[in-house]
């Protein structure tokens, strides 16, 4: 799976998350770990942008 893939994979599934996040229904508990869930999203789509674009070398 290439960069790409990975990266539209991790938006749609956050994306999903922020859409029961609006729901109404969903307790404040059920918000807070949602949130969680989309924020554990954003870091892992922070790292394969990372990682595609190999930040973080050292350059010696």
């Amino acid at each position: 799976m290439n960069y790409l893939e990975i990266k539209k994979k991790l938006e749609a599934a956050k994306h999903e998350l922020e859409l029961r996040l609006l729901d109404h229904i969903a307790t404040e508990s059920e918000k807070e770990t949602l949130q969680k869930r989309i924020d554990n999203y954003e870091y892992m789509i922070e790292l394969t942008d990372m990682n595609h674009f190999e930040r973080g070398n050292i350059i010696s």
